[in-house]
């Protein structure tokens, strides 16, 4: 009896799946959509005004920041970039002072705030910059990463960094060295411990990826030429 039952069941079933299947032969796949990420509230860049281009937010060559996510992947405000400062700046999201952040009489260490009549922001020593800040916190910092080339290709081998040298012309950092067949790497400050400032090779000729493996070089004079000014860093090798 016990086997006759599980016989009926199991024809009860093949009846079931065979007119189900019968009623949705115009079935379809539809594939799977990630949902977009949300759109980016502010603007795409902020400008880099100050005493060391001149005070001039229309300047068709500025350092800018751009926007990056926070620690939680997601696109919250943060800005950040490399750039080079004297003492005295404004960031700005447009080529003018309007909605330019600033600080006022008291705003507090490591804020900013956007207004009219607000004083600069300031740095204590030139140099080149990571800047960072969050346009819905108001909040901002900068830190010193003064670049040098490092590797057994250069004079100093792993234990003296070469100093790359600020361009302002065109926001880039360079040296003209002579290297022997080896490798080498770009670090800010003469250590290894700097954050956002190790780099080496991206997955792409010419390409900078933080933190990444040493670059392979052959014997030769050259300008070396890092770009760190846009998120795209990159560097290259002119032969002299």
């Amino acid at each position: 009896m016990k086997k006759n039952f599980n016989y009926i069941l199991t024809a009860l079933l093949f009846c079931l799946l065979t007119v189900s299947c019968q009623d949705n032969e115009n079935w379809r796949i539809i594939p799977y959509e990630p949902e977009p990420e949300a759109p980016l509230e502010g603007p795409a860049e902020l400008r880099i005004a100050g005493d060391q281009q001149g005070w001039n937010p229309e300047a068709e060559v500025i350092g800018k920041l751009y926007p990056v996510k926070n620690d939680e992947g997601e696109m919250a405000g943060d800005y950040a970039g490399y750039v080079h400062l004297n003492s005295q700046f404004k960031i700005c999201p447009n080529a003018s002072w309007d909605g330019a952040y600033g600080v006022g009489d008291d705003t507090p260490a490591g804020s900013m705030t956007v207004g009219d009549g607000l004083n600069n922001l300031t740095v204590s020593e030139p140099g080149y910059y990571y800047v960072k800040c969050n346009i819905n916190d108001l909040t901002w910092s900068a830190d010193v990463v003064n670049f040098g080339v490092i590797g057994s290709a250069t004079p100093g081998q792993w234990d003296e960094d070469t100093d790359l040298v600020y361009d302002e012309t065109d926001l880039k950092l360079k040296v003209t060295i002579t290297l022997t067949d080896g490798e080498i790497k770009f670090r800010a400050n003469d250590e290894w411990n700097v954050p956002n400032g190790d780099f080496g090779a991206g997955e792409e000729e010419g390409k900078l990826a933080a933190g990444a493996g040493n670059i392979a070089v052959s014997a030769g004079t050259y300008q070396i030429v890092v770009d760190l000014s846009t998120p795209d860093y990159s560097y290259e090798m002119i032969a002299q």
